[in-house]
């Protein structure tokens, strides 16, 4: 047990002391240079790496996640432009929520002339047993796996938007409210509290008191962790753009991504997450990316789609595949969660996580004092109910990989 692993993954949802699939960038890959013709450059490396991939992996069909997102619909815009030979089906994912964004990637698939299959699923984490076997981490937000199952009954190649948020400043639901809290003169500890604050569905508030006496929680300690990023000459806007390629997208995504690349022996390939790409994205100047009086991000990304067929008046929908934690807890978290987080539990038993805290917690999500509050504390309970499956399967070995919760 790595009891600084387990305070990481619980608060900021990953742990930066793993191996990362890609090299963690440091803060003079986003020193901005003078860049013209940003658009064309980006297209020329586009073409030159699904030309170069299809070349060395010599693929007629291949298959991608596709959503009502700029990341997803400019992948398949520029497959369909630059391979116009290469058959291609398109996968969307949904949960049986009307907010699903299964139409309009119906509508997409069928101007681009792409087979279309979608995969509506309200139940998530009845299979976590199986899905944490394969990514020996715990976590419970696997559902992509489900768009891989997909995907591999019908090539061996699939394409994702990974990186287009990380790269081209896409998280600008978190960038306003960080901008717009920033202090005069801040130092590196106030901009990183501040940076977590934005990523406040990581956390609760009375995050200390939700471990047990194994786990010496600290903020000091997480702080450090992202130092690196806000300790340094960048503007604080590409600074935020620092953390987040070197947070979630190399500890979170990705490694889950790898597993199961392996597990389904399938190439999982992004036009965003090619070394060209990274290296001519991050010295891009933030302005040249991220507008905060609109608000819009991904600007050079979002230009590029409008011109493209199907996308002249598009109007991208920042979901991507985002469970609705409400039903979701309805439908059958908060059944399987109260059976697994209790008195009995072996995270609990053995001092991880404090009981009293699950039992406040349970109380709180119950009240509903502000649907925000109320989400965060969901998410965190089943980021919990992960763990216990994990020590489950991994330390105790109490649990088969192939039970359901």
């Amino acid at each position: 047990m790595n009891y600084e692993s387990i305070s990481n993954i619980l608060t900021l949802r990953y742990d930066p002391s793993k191996h990362s699939p890609i090299e963690p960038l440091s803060y003079k890959d986003f020193i901005p240079q003078s860049v013209n013709d940003v658009e064309s450059k980006i297209l020329q490396i586009i073409d030159n790496h699904l030309a170069t991939q299809h070349k060395k992996l010599k693929f007629n069909h291949i298959a991608i996640s596709l959503s009502a997102g700029i990341d997803s619909g400019l992948t398949l815009a520029m497959l369909k432009k630059i391979l116009p030979d290469v058959k291609i089906s398109s996968i969307s994912m949904g949960f049986g929520d009307d907010d699903d964004e299964i139409v309009r990637a119906k509508q997409l698939a069928d101007i681009y002339d792409c087979d279309f299959h979608s995969i509506v699923r309200d139940d998530v984490i009845t299979e976590l047993p199986r899905l944490i076997s394969i990514v020996k981490e715990p976590r419970w937000n696997l559902y992509g796996y489900y768009v891989l199952e997909e995907a591999k009954k019908r090539a061996d190649t699939f394409f994702s938007g990974d990186g287009g948020d990380e790269l081209f400043g896409g998280y600008t639901f978190r960038y306003q409210k960080f901008f717009n809290n920033l202090p005069k003169n801040p130092d590196w500890k106030k901009k990183a509290a501040l940076y977590l604050s934005c990523h406040e569905r990581d956390w609760v508030p009375d995050q200390e008191r939700m471990f047990g006496s194994k786990i010496k929680f600290s903020w000091s300690k997480i702080y450090r962790i992202l130092k690196p990023y806000f300790i340094n000459p960048l503007s604080p806007v590409d600074q935020v753009f620092l953390a987040d390629f070197n947070g979630k997208l190399l500890y979170d995504w990705l490694p889950a991504n790898k597993a199961f690349e392996k597990f389904f022996d399938l190439h999982i390939q992004s036009v965003f997450l090619n070394s060209n790409m990274i290296k001519f994205s991050t010295r891009i100047p933030w302005q040249l990316k991220y507008d905060p009086k609109t608000n819009n991000g991904k600007l050079p990304l979002r230009s590029i789609l409008c011109k493209q067929k199907g996308f002249e008046r598009f109007h991208p929908i920042k979901k991507g595949f985002s469970v609705n934690l409400d039903s979701l807890w309805n439908k059958t978290a908060k059944e399987i969660i109260i059976a697994y987080l209790n008195d009995n539990s072996e995270i609990v038993k053995n001092k991880i996580i404090n009981d009293k805290w699950i039992d406040s917690a349970l109380k709180k999500i119950q009240l509903n004092d502000g649907p925000d509050l109320r989400f965060r504390y969901i998410n965190k309970v089943l980021l919990i109910l992960a763990l216990e499956v994990w020590y489950r399967l991994f330390i105790s070995k109490t649990m088969g990989k192939n039970e359901r919760l």
